[in-house]
């Protein structure tokens, strides 16, 4: 199973399937440069549905990462369609629908361009419905952009949306994606011991906060872009100070989640890991303080991964 086929059924599992295919000839024309483009007239026809809208502009620091990984960024690219489907629903009666799934082969710059260019249709449909007859050109750049300069401007689009949203992404939408990594992380420790897949959770130290699930998957992704490297698997790094946003909320840190779940299906696939049923239950209201101690788990779980390689 490739690590594409294993990110395709990360997003079956999550939105369902749909089919989305793209020219072969246009498809090598297309590269990150073109998606950074694309990408910042989304934000831009956002930005002109928040002011009709009146809601708050996101200036939340950006996340401090480097070296996205195609994998990392497709699937941001997903969230973004994601949020954007909503926002239609919201306000102009849209059907859901499912992000176009990660195709077969290695991801390139034209399948995450088709994602965010179906994000990009979505966000049109809100205009037409709310009157906005105001447009936004395509800005053409010359320079090369890797793959970090347009996953920064899809982040920035994800937060703002989550401002706009009437039901933005709640707790236990983060604890499913937190709980997808955690699954992931437990088949990978299958392949190399014998031990405990899934540790229990840490002592109870008072209840939590969504600012302290961010914080906790911060370390996880710092723990996780040192894994990757010592099993071969490129992932985005993440810087140690810690531009913390204000007023954190779930949307925020489900964005962190998805960086996670990118990363170790790309690394269940290399260690050839077999699926496994670590037994991970779901309670049935889920807060903040259930997040963090799932997100405890992955980051034990990170640990020993570590320790192994």
């Amino acid at each position: 199973m490739t690590n594409r086929r294993v990110l395709l059924l990360v997003c079956a599992q999550v939105f369902g399937a749909a089919i989305f295919s793209i020219p072969e000839a246009r498809a090598q024309r297309i590269d990150n440069t073109d998606v950074y483009v694309l990408a910042d007239q989304l934000a831009n026809e956002v930005e002109l549905i928040r002011e009709v809208m009146g809601r708050p502009y996101d200036d939340s620091p950006r996340l401090p990462v480097g070296g996205v990984t195609p994998a990392e960024l497709y699937l941001q690219a997903q969230t973004v369609f994601r949020k954007s489907n909503q926002l239609a629903q919201e306000l102009a009666g849209a059907k859901r629908e499912a992000p176009p799934t990660a195709p077969d082969e290695e991801i390139r710059p034209a399948d995450t361009h088709a994602v965010v260019e179906a994000a990009l249709e979505q966000i049109r449909l809100v205009k037409r419905e709310l009157g906005i007859d105001a447009t936004v050109a395509l800005e053409q750049r010359d320079d090369a952009i890797a793959p970090t300069g347009v996953f920064l401007v899809i982040i920035d689009v994800n937060r703002q949306l989550n401002l706009m949203l009437g039901e933005s992404a709640r707790p236990r939408d983060v604890f499913e994606q937190v709980s997808v990594a955690a699954i992931y992380a437990a088949a990978i420790l299958a392949q190399h011991s014998a031990g405990a897949q899934v540790p229990s959770p840490a002592a109870f130290d008072g209840h939590k906060r969504m600012d302290d699930v961010y914080t906790r998957l911060l370390e996880c992704i710092e723990i996780m872009s040192r894994v990757g490297p010592k099993a071969g698997v490129a992932v985005l790094r993440v810087s140690p100070r810690r531009n913390l946003p204000n007023n954190i909320n779930s949307g925020h840190v489900y964005d962190l989640a998805r960086i996670l779940v990118a990363d170790l299906a790309v690394l269940a696939d290399v260690s050839q890991a077999q699926r496994v049923n670590p037994g991970l239950s779901t309670p049935a209201r889920v807060f903040p303080t259930q997040v963090y101690e799932r997100a405890g788990i992955l980051k034990q779980q990170l640990e020993a991964l570590e320790a192994l390689l």
